[in-house]
């Protein structure tokens, strides 16, 4: 009988099956995290450049909350854990085009609404303000998301 290279663990370790991940909760809510931050950042990213190149700290600081939110709720949608409205839309190229013009319309709504929540006299840390402020605006798109998407899906089937 011919010999291996390796010892006879190591080939047990490469014939398990890798379906162990898909059972793990902890498992599955970091890949959504991981696809809801990239899918927040690169179709948004035209409204995070505008908040770079704005040069106010303000405006990067609501960024940054809307950001946050935007990921975490994006996953929290694809993981099942909110279950508001319908279901989240699937990635075909229409729902691209609709993810990539409505998570840009609410990170500028949120930079916007951060910085102007900020210069309020009222405001008592301007940073953190503006984060909070951009990270409510950023819920509120997360969550509406799936009630156009379907309202478009509605219109598409007409």
């Amino acid at each position: 009988m011919p010999q291996r290279g390796t010892d006879r663990a190591t080939e047990e370790r490469r014939l398990r099956p890798r379906e162990e991940s898909e059972n793990d909760p902890l498992g599955r809510w970091l890949e959504d995290l991981f696809d809801g931050t990239a899918e927040g950042v690169v179709l948004g990213l035209p409204a995070l450049l505008f908040s770079v190149f704005a040069g106010d700290i303000v405006a990067s600081s609501a960024a940054m909350g809307a950001t946050v939110v935007l990921s975490y709720g994006i996953a929290a949608y694809r993981n099942g854990r909110i279950a508001v409205g319908p279901e989240w839309p699937p990635m075909d190229a229409a729902f691209v085009v609709l993810r990539f013009v409505w998570y840009n319309f609410t990170l500028l709504a949120a930079i916007f609404a951060g910085a102007a929540a900020a210069n309020s006299p009222l405001a008592p840390s301007v940073l953190v303000v503006a984060g909070f402020v951009g990270g409510g605006v950023a819920a509120l798109g997360v969550l509406s998301l799936s009630s156009v998407a379907s309202v478009l899906k509605s219109l598409r089937r007409i």
